[in-house]
């Protein structure tokens, strides 16, 4: 064959003999356009019509398209501004999925934005537009659905929108919310929707409370919440913690303060394996990382060994020293904070009090009552023996006064806290330990009879009060020694929408260390009197 008609026949057997009538077709089409140098692009387009007759006449087994075609996204024709290119019905979906993906995006940050909820981290789910997306999305069971709605939750709160998709999605979470703000649900529901069934494979999931109040509380919340299923879920008590063969123990779901699980992982005998723990809490996490907690809390996260294991930390505050440890023991985690990093519940009324002295305390401590004693309500002080004080001065008033602070018996605290609850108790002064966790959903008021502490003591003290949307109010006593630390208190204030005067603003803020002065008795007792 000659040399210029080679072209036509690249990749396919000819016979000359058998087809020399066409082959002459060709040859002499050829030499027609012999003029001058033909580009092959501009070629194909004039005579790809009749071509392709030609070809298919010659040999119909032998099907030729010359339409335009992109193979694996590459153009036949490239290179070609005179050919239409078809477009690719991959890049046309894969384009499409995109714009979906965008439009998606921007829903979530409209929702996010009109709940104050706050993200970061890598492909944050969405957040739930209701609790119905549970089913729909999720595949949530029945029962579930039914509990939410006999507990009397009709919407999520900011928290439980965005916290619940991110755990039920396998990711690990810390997260910052409002007291009173359902924090417990957020984390509760996620692992009973992904635990799915009892297990006789040893213990799937820890909670840990900082204090044994805070771990009943949890523990009466997440049986509540799994009822109709058959999960087992302990409380670690000190009966539990003394009779029982942890190698035998039917458990699916434990609850326990850091220093109680620790004793059981560091028995000689019958010790605990944590080893298949697939979902690991920690509540108040900034109270559970201080120092007098964090090597307890440390031996526990040690020893939930699962290299699958899910960790969550909730708390209302979150200091930076608890993302910086979160951080270090957390993969691929979704920070979630709901409202400002360091603010109270908007839904509380916060109102600062001189009152000069602690005689002036006292006075307006009763002025209080006198002007309106709106029952339940709880008193903070900063020490056990200030708490036994102030009882001592209101348990012989026209009230019902009781007290509680570590000192008391695990039986007598419960005995105190049942009483509260049950209305038999009007006024509970406390000390820090129920400063935290604590839900007393009828609390209308709390008064810091003493300063706090801090600004995250402030805030969980505060949220005692004005939860699950409830109103609230609290009244904060302050004397000469605590004025350099107002300033502090006024940030946390004007960060929860509440108006602040403005020479507070306008004094300096002091570097805030654990403020507990020694403050005068409160009792008004002669001291040859007192025992």
């Amino acid at each position: 064959m000659e040399k210029d008609t080679s072209f036509l026949l690249t990749g396919i057997k000819f016979n000359k003999k058998r087809f020399a009538g066409d082959f002459s077709r060709f040859k002499k089409r050829k030499q027609r356009n012999d003029d001058g140098p033909v580009d092959d692009l501009s070629y194909f387009k004039r005579e790809d019509t009749e071509a392709e007759k030609v070809v298919v006449s010659v040999n119909k087994k032998r099907k030729r398209k010359t339409k335009a075609e992109r193979v694996e996204g590459f153009s036949v024709f490239k290179g070609s501004d005179s050919v239409p290119v078809v477009t690719d019905e991959r890049s046309e979906q894969e384009e499409n999925n995109q714009k979906e993906l965008n439009r998606q995006n921007e829903r979530d940050l409209r929702l996010r934005k009109k709940y104050g909820i706050h993200v970061s981290g890598n492909n944050v789910p969405s957040p739930l537009q209701s609790f119905a997306e549970l089913s729909t999305r999720y595949g949530c069971e029945s029962y579930l659905l039914h509990n939410l709605v006999k507990l009397g939750f009709k919407e999520p709160t900011p928290i439980q929108r965005q916290a619940i998709p991110v755990l039920l999605s396998g990711r690990e979470c810390f997260a910052k919310a409002p007291t009173g703000s359902g924090k417990t649900l957020a984390f509760v529901y996620p692992m009973l929707m992904k635990l799915k069934q009892p297990s006789k494979d040893g213990i799937r999931t820890v909670i840990l409370c900082h204090t044994r109040e805070l771990a009943a509380q949890t523990t009466r919340e997440c049986k509540k919440m799994a009822k109709g299923s058959k999960f087992r879920i302990k409380l670690m008590t000190k009966e539990l913690l003394r009779n029982t063969d942890f190698t035998k123990l039917p458990c699916d779901i434990l609850i326990s303060t850091p220093r109680r699980l620790q004793l059981c992982i560091c028995k000689k005998k019958k010790k605990i394996d944590l080893s298949r723990v697939e979902y690991l809490v920690l509540d108040e996490s900034d109270k559970l990382f201080e120092r007098s907690l964090l090597e307890q809390t440390d031996s526990v996260v040690k020893a939930c060994s699962n290299p699958s294991i899910i960790r969550s930390l909730f708390s209302a505050t979150l200091p930076g020293f608890v993302e910086d440890v979160a951080r270090t023991v957390m993969h691929d985690a979704v920070r979630v904070i709901v409202g400002d990093k360091n603010a109270a519940s908007e839904s509380i009324k916060q109102k600062l009090i001189f009152a000069g002295s602690e005689e002036g305390k006292l006075l307006a401590l009763h002025q209080s009552f006198a002007e309106s004693l709106n029952p339940p309500m709880l008193i903070f002080v900063q020490s056990i023996e200030r708490a036994e004080e102030l009882y001592g001065e209101l348990k012989f008033d026209s009230i019902r006064v009781g007290v509680i602070h570590s000192n008391l018996s695990q039986e007598q605290r419960e005995s105190v806290i049942d009483d509260f609850r049950a209305g038999k108790t009007w006024v509970l002064i406390a000390t820090d330990v129920l400063g935290r966790g604590m839900d007393f959903k009828g609390v209308k008021c709390v008064i810091n009879y003493d300063f706090p502490d801090c600004a995250a003591s402030y805030i969980h003290r505060i949220g005692r009060s004005g939860r699950a949307g409830r109103i609230g109010e609290a009244i904060t006593f302050y004397t000469e020694h605590d004025i350099p630390y107002l300033r502090n208190i006024a940030n946390v204030m004007t960060a929860s929408g509440c108006e602040v005067p403005s020479w507070l603003l306008d004094m300096p803020k002091k570097k805030w260390k654990k403020h507990c002065p020694r403050r005068e008795s409160i009792s008004t007792k002669p001291k040859d009197q007192e025992e």
